[in-house]
């Protein structure tokens, strides 16, 4: 009798970390624990990370792929359940040959509950002819997708729909694709190291000052790279650098990074020449950024603070005395990152989609708009505050700006380009699109009246 294979341990990884993504774990700490507690090579590594990071993005993709061949889902064994999507996944969205899919996701769902096996053959095969089938269909090339297609919730759609327009599909359909590996380089070295190392690096740069994005594909994993371990690059996507870019600083001069978390913003801007104090609630994030800013051989000054319904006076106080000033003094450059939604980093973040509500959307833009007061009076007069969100409603972007403007009359908006694809927001600001590997963000710029003198907050 002919012994059938072993299930393939990727695929059981990976079976493994969508599982406990889909139970309410976080996808990227929970790859990497599964990863690190495993003895895969770095191919399958590799494998692994597509085939979790795909099933999440995709999830209503392939449930609507299963649903006619599936009489009640719900009451299959969730690992099965789960295993069927992965084997749609890999059968229609990656480059493994069809028969080799379909075997090695019946395997997996056998070493599972070998009762299964043959309602799993079944589903699989069945979704393989309806596919090709209907791929041999003619198609009208400008028709719209279904909404499986663009595996979005449908509020959310509607969401991204009315900030983006036209570019909405587009943004919904860029966050399915991969993400690459976006490097800052703190250092005009950082390519020659990279490339040392045996990566390959396309300079997106385009002949920017530093610190500017590299695109690069690593043959080993981040930590193990010499240039990043000399503090010569930092994770960043481009759209997040370029939110700290929208700054006006002046070299040597204050400059606020309001809700720092791990203070990468924060490393941006003390390389751009300011002098910079985080501010940030969690003490864990800011030990982070203490620890991260020491391997970029950057120095920034730390206060633990909540921006939500502070006294700014007493804010100011924190800072000043962080900073050994004698007097508090407020800044000519403050940044706003606030905490949002995420929804500009679906890419990346898959299972936000999964989880959020309307109401969340909501509850955080009123979050976002008490921060934003908190902010405006650390702003000396004439100086700069910007607001940015990695989040595409308009919900957290242009209407938090709107009834900021509208309290704050002494501030008022100043019109930005960004060299990343972006759209205009109804109102103010712009959106970063999340294509070509880039995260979507709201970005709005607003300056404080030089002759106001009478709002200290």
């Amino acid at each position: 009798m002919t012994r059938r294979a072993d299930p393939d341990p990727a695929r059981l990884a990976a079976l493994e970390v969508v599982t406990r993504t889909l139970a309410g774990e976080f996808l990227a700490p929970t790859l990497r624990t599964v990863l690190d507690d495993s003895a895969l090579e770095p191919i399958q590594r590799s494998q692994v990370t597509d085939l979790a990071y795909g099933a999440v993005r995709r999830l209503p993709q392939l449930d609507a792929l299963l649903a006619p061949r599936l009489d009640r889902p719900e009451r299959l064994p969730p690992r099965v359940l789960t295993a069927l999507r992965l084997g749609v996944l890999d059968l229609l969205y990656r480059p493994t040959p069809a028969h080799a899919a379909v075997s090695q996701w019946v395997e997996v769902v056998k070493a599972e509950a070998p009762g299964l096996a043959a309602l799993a053959n079944a589903v699989l095969r069945g979704v393989e002819r309806s596919e090709a089938a209907r791929s041999a269909e003619p198609r009208d090339g400008d028709a719209v997708a279904a909404e499986s297609d663009l595996a979005l919730p449908q509020w959310l759609w509607e969401r991204f729909e009315a900030a983006l327009g036209g570019s909405a599909r587009d943004a919904a359909l860029g966050m399915l694709e991969p993400e690459p590996l976006w490097l800052t380089a703190f250092s005009a070295s950082a390519t020659a190291a990279l490339e040392a190392d045996g990566c390959e690096v396309d300079d997106h740069g385009e002949g920017a000052d530093l610190p500017y994005s590299l695109r690069v594909r690593a043959p080993m994993p981040l930590d193990r790279l010499t240039a990043y371990r000399d503090g010569l690059v930092q994770p960043q996507n481009p759209a997040s650098l370029h939110a700290a870019a929208t700054l006006p600083i002046q070299p040597g001069g204050d400059c606020f990074d309001l809700a720092s978390g791990r203070g990468v913003k924060s490393a941006v801007l003390v390389a751009r020449g300011a002098q910079v104090t985080a501010v940030e609630l969690s003490k864990r994030r800011i030990r982070a950024a203490v620890d991260n800013l020491r391997r970029l051989g950057l120095e920034a000054t730390h206060v633990a603070a909540d921006l939500v319904g502070a006294r700014p006076h007493e804010l100011l106080d924190a800072i000043a005395a962080a900073n050994g000033w004698q007097e508090p003094r407020r800044s000519g450059a403050v940044l706003l990152d606030a905490p949002c939604s995420g929804t500009g980093t679906l890419r990346g973040h898959p299972e936000i989609k999964l989880r959020l509500t309307a109401e969340d959307v909501t509850a955080l833009a009123a979050v976002q708009l008490a921060m934003m007061t908190t902010a405006a009076a650390l702003v000396a007069p004439g100086g700069s505050l910007v607001y940015a969100v990695c989040a595409l409603t308009e919900d957290e972007g242009p209407e938090v700006v709107a009834a900021f403007l509208a309290a704050t009359p002494w501030f008022t908006p100043v019109d930005i380009e960004p060299r990343l694809p972006h759209v205009r927001a109804r109102g103010v600001g712009v959106f970063t699109l999340p294509v070509a590997g880039l995260d979507g963000f709201y970005l709005a710029r607003l300056t404080r009246s030089v002759e106001d003198e009478g709002h200290a907050g």
